[in-house]
């Protein structure tokens, strides 16, 4: 299986584990911040075995994040889609920051 493939599987696994009925108001940063960190969702840059691998796992973890909440929340005005889209966003700079950091000091 190809990585496009990967990241459409990982895609599809984690928005058939969210309640596409429920509504959501916008993300919180910190939560956001440690799902990244923490592996969640879990995706394909997860099992590679580089020093690049972090990051570009918190690049898939957002994408498919932004997706599923955009699909979850369409209904919603652009200015509370590009709201939320932009705290994913802040999330991802943060998270490879923390990353980064923690990389220097080891």
């Amino acid at each position: 299986m190809d990585d496009k493939d990967r990241f459409i599987s990982a895609y599809r696994e984690f928005r058939e584990s969210v309640d596409l009925e429920k509504q959501a108001g916008l993300p919180d940063l910190n939560h956001l911040v440690w799902c990244l960190l923490a592996g969640m969702p879990n995706v394909p840059a997860d099992e590679e075995d580089n020093a690049d691998a972090p990051i570009k796992a918190i690049d898939q973890r957002v994408a498919i994040l932004k997706a599923v909440f955009v699909e979850v929340n369409g209904h919603e005005d652009d200015s509370f889609l590009d709201e939320a889209l932009s705290l994913y966003d802040e999330a991802a700079k943060l998270a490879k920051l923390l990353i980064e950091e923690a990389g220097e000091a080891a």
